[in-house]
């Protein structure tokens, strides 16, 4: 099972250092733990600071593709209420934190809590290939519920192996080693990788001093 997604927009953004994505559906993974900065627009900015900019990020990841249907092709002045809340973002960024945790390495609390209730199907796409989709109605626990069925397939293929967290200084971001011995640290060693080089170098060149 693949769990395969067409590549979207949230994926094609920048890397660091000129990095590739994470590739195939692991790369919707690592743009959402990547969220916690922007690279473009507002750089440093935090991409999911309301119900709003997670409803049109996921969307945007093609997780929300059911949304229309629940609006009803709505128009402004009859829309119905907003199909994501501020409960939804506070799961949504619990569950951010938890793959972040385990992509490091560390003990992903909260994972469990944020995971609950979240309804996924299998649907066979034209090529054969079987790919994750929400629940019908599921909204926002249905996208997530793809995310985190994306990762248990990337943990059992060992791809998530590769899908990194730099440890530079106010940097954290999601990469992806594409190298042969999986030595990757750092997101882009032009960047956090000079930083602490040139910081190792100055501690060890100021005794002498």
């Amino acid at each position: 099972m693949s769990g395969e997604r067409e590549a979207s927009p949230v994926c094609r953004r920048p890397q660091p250092g000129g990095r590739p994505a994470a590739p195939g559906p692991l790369a919707v993974v690592q743009a959402f733990i990547n969220t916690h900065y922007d690279l473009e627009e507002r750089p440093g900015a935090e991409l999911l600071r309301s119900p709003e900019s997670l409803e049109a990020w996921l969307g945007g990841a093609g997780l929300l593709d059911d949304l229309s249907e629940q609006r009803g092709g709505a128009t402004s002045r009859d829309r119905r209420p907003l199909a994501v809340d501020r409960a939804d973002l506070h799961r949504a960024l619990a569950l951010r934190d938890g793959l972040r945790r385990l992509a490091a390495g560390s003990a992903p609390d909260g994972l469990d809590a944020a995971a609950a209730g979240a309804a996924v199907e299998v649907r066979r796409r034209r090529d054969g290939a079987l790919r994750f989709v929400p629940a019908a109605g599921s909204g926002v626990r249905g996208a997530l519920g793809v995310l985190l069925a994306i990762t248990a397939v990337a943990i059992a293929d060992g791809s998530w192996s590769r899908l990194k967290i730099c440890p530079g200084d106010h940097c954290g971001w999601a990469f992806y080693d594409g190298s042969r011995n999986r030595s990757g640290r750092w997101c882009s060693m032009r960047v956090c990788g000079g930083r602490a080089k040139a910081r190792s170098h100055y501690r060890r060149a100021r005794p002498a001093a």
